[in-house]
């Protein structure tokens, strides 16, 4: 593996899904190469990032012998994801000069890299896109500070938020996207979504699974 030349999205549960197992993630962490966290598509992926974090985070304590710090687990959706891509000029760290894009989480118990990639989707505060709220609590985004006139309440599990459609596409608002979207699947997932995409490796290489004295289960 030449690290200068190697990029990689990594999907777990797409990957695990299709393949029954994932890609060589830790050998490529030893090796240097830079990787991202996406969720590829929905029919054998995860529903939202959020998901997809959680694929990863049960892989890598179960199967990977904690390979990955949740820190290393946020700069894979955050920084790595922008270098990635190529848009690190613009995109990826809340630096001057680059895009306001920005994702707040209420933190609880945990420290502020796991409060991420650990969230669940009523922890999202507020999100930003070129510094302009679009979605977050209704109590934050009730500030006039924010200009956020014109937001539609949305129930995020149990959570009271806002979603400001018309101030990102003025031609759309929150009905039309949940009108388009329901039919197919829920704008808003609450836990463990029904019908998710197995994130458990069933290749013959895990002939019995995770069990007393094979904590990995590679037999």
């Amino acid at each position: 593996i030449e690290p200068e030349y190697s990029k990689v999205v990594w999907s777990p549960r797409s990957n695990i899904a299709l393949y029954g197992n994932t890609a060589s993630v830790s050998l490529m962490e030893r090796a240097g190469v830079p990787m991202a966290l996406g969720t590829d598509w929905l029919p054998s992926g995860s529903a939202n990032l959020l998901r997809e974090l959680a694929c990863a985070i049960e892989l890598n304590e179960t199967y990977f012998n904690t390979t990955f710090s949740d820190v290393q687990l946020w700069r894979m959706v955050t920084t790595n994801a922008a270098f990635v891509a190529g848009a690190q000029l613009s995109t990826g760290m809340l630096k001057s000069g680059l895009a306001g894009d920005l994702a707040v989480f209420r933190a609880g118990d945990l420290d502020a890299h796991s409060a991420v990639v650990r969230a669940n989707p009523e922890d999202v505060v507020m999100v930003a896109r070129g510094g302009q709220a679009l979605y977050g609590d209704a109590s934050l985004l009730a500030s006039a500070a924010l200009g956020t006139d014109g937001c539609e309440a949305l129930d995020v599990c149990g959570a009271a938020k806002v979603a400001c459609v018309a101030q990102d596409v003025s031609s759309s608002s929150l009905a039309m996207v949940q009108a388009a979207t329901d039919a197919i699947y829920p704008l808003v997932l609450c836990g463990e979504p029904a019908d998710e995409p197995t994130c458990v490796p069933y290749r013959a290489e895990y002939p019995d699974g995770v069990v007393d004295g094979d904590a990995d289960g590679d037999g």
